[in-house]
């Protein structure tokens, strides 16, 4: 994206139409009567040079003059405006003319040496402009029915521009032979249009601006200085035919230098400022966008997959970390761009914006509930079987196990059966029955005999093995 605009107009001579005076009686009066009032209609077509032809005692004094244009930001610049004044002995005492400007500039300070000089106010120019175009206001302000200062006044409103003028004293220089006078004051873009078509692809809003340089004098050298902003590139061409310039290279690369050279003519030359961002920076701030749109249509693909369908869990947790650092870059790739709010503030919204949405796009895959399966080189159908197999026993094992238990309860029995003492068969005989005869309960009685049989059946199975011996 580029946006265009244009500086103020600094004592530009151009020529307009009466019927652009915003003053509709006096249109109407200069329309029938231009013969009549020729210096009148000049000063309402012509502002400018009417103003360097009827006081041009300063203008013809300069015999040089430089302009350094100074970027602060890409849309705000600092005008610094440097005039060698020679033959100061042969200006009179008084207010002279020096430029003409259409729009109001911004703190403008004036200084002659080392002294800020004063600027004459609305009405001692208007009283300057009365004692000129005395013989014709009189009439014109007959026609008009006004007294000759109102009627100068109402000329210098609907004029083309605001004249500056300055007061000179004899005085404070008497004997110098020269004089250096210098302006400052701060201007910037006007009349902005964003040219979105040119660069659609990015939405830095790079900077082209139309800037006029109009000479004060038609004999002096001119010099202009072109410093781009910081970490910005600039690119200056003009209008200029061949023979009313020249380059002079300059040892600072944020620095573009132009001679100008009149050869006895005012010169009024267009220049074409172009303020860019560095290739490099260019590159890493739009594939970070880039990167950033596909990472939000990966998301929004992502949550479709998590509200419709089954996703793996491994994906979700690579767009987590993938998105982590997609904003990570971004909030660092912002800050760089804060320091240029002019140039970076639309693409500084869009990072965001984006950082929002992956924000949103987490905490929805985060707490929308899913289905999700883990994702291993195994098929499911072998990972079933595996967990049927957790849960089964081999009867071999089972057999096993059994047999070895039944060896072990005979051997335990038969040994506590050779273990026991003659005696209790005889405490028992001595007893009486009901003593003899304790009840057992049922379950008991299931155990006991389930163990007698079973100590049988293992005394039996001994005795065979030993015949068999």
């Amino acid at each position: 994206m580029i946006e265009t605009g244009n500086f103020s107009e600094f004592n530009d001579a151009r020529k307009r139409d009466i019927s652009s005076c915003n003053d509709a009686e006096i249109v109407a009066i200069l329309s029938e009567n231009s013969d009549r009032f020729p210096n009148i209609y000049s000063l309402l077509t012509e502002t400018t040079k009417f103003y360097a032809e009827n006081f041009s005692d300063l203008q013809k004094n300069i015999k040089r003059e430089k302009r350094l244009v100074v970027f602060e930001t890409p849309s705000r610049v600092s005008m610094n405006h440097e005039y060698t004044i020679e033959g100061v002995g042969n200006l009179p005492q008084g207010f002279h003319f020096l430029f003409n400007t259409r729009e109001r500039l911004s703190w403008l300070k004036i200084f002659l040496e080392d002294k800020r000089v004063s600027i004459a106010s609305r009405d001692k120019v208007v009283s300057l402009l009365k004692e000129k175009i005395g013989a014709e206001l009189d009439g014109f302000a007959a026609i008009l029915h006004l007294s000759s200062q109102d009627a100068a006044m109402r000329l210098y409103e609907a004029s083309d521009g605001k004249p500056c003028f300055i007061e000179f004293n004899n005085k404070e220089y008497k004997g110098q032979q020269s004089l250096l006078l210098s302006i400052t004051f701060f201007d910037s873009i006007r009349n902005k249009v964003s040219q979105c078509r040119k660069r659609w692809w990015s939405p830095l809003q790079e900077k082209e601006i139309n800037y006029n340089y109009s000479t004060i004098s038609g004999n002096a050298n001119a010099w202009v200085y072109f410093k781009s902003p910081a970490n910005f590139v600039l690119s200056v061409s003009n209008n200029a035919t061949y023979g009313q310039y020249e380059s002079s290279p300059s040892n600072d690369d944020e620095i573009t230098s132009l001679v100008l050279t009149p050869k006895g003519e005012k010169l009024s030359i267009d220049f074409k400022i172009s303020i860019d961002v560095p290739n490099a920076l260019k590159r890493w701030y739009n594939v970070m966008l880039y990167l950033a749109y596909l990472g939000v249509l990966c998301g929004l693909i992502l949550v479709g997959d998590v509200l419709f369908g089954t996703v793996q869990n491994k994906i979700i947790e690579t767009f987590n970390n993938c998105s982590y650092a997609i904003i990570a870059a971004l909030i660092a790739t912002r800050g760089w761009l804060m320091s240029e709010e002019q140039v970076m503030k639309k693409i500084s919204n869009r990072y965001t914006y984006i950082i929002c949405i992956l924000i949103a796009l987490i905490m929805t895959i985060s707490f929308v509930p899913h289905t999700s399966f883990d994702n291993t080189n195994e098929p499911i159908e072998m990972m079933l079987g595996n967990k049927n197999n957790e849960h089964s026993i081999s009867l071999d094992s089972v057999d096993y196990n059994i047999h070895n238990n039944k060896k072990s309860n005979t051997y335990d029995t038969l040994n506590h059966a050779k273990k026991k003492s003659p005696h209790t068969c005889d405490s028992l005989q001595m007893k009486t029955p009901n003593e003899c005869n304790t009840p057992i309960p049922v379950k008991k009685k299931a155990e006991v005999s389930g163990e007698i049989n079973s100590n049988q059946d293992t005394i039996t199975k001994e005795n065979d093995k030993g015949t068999d011996v």
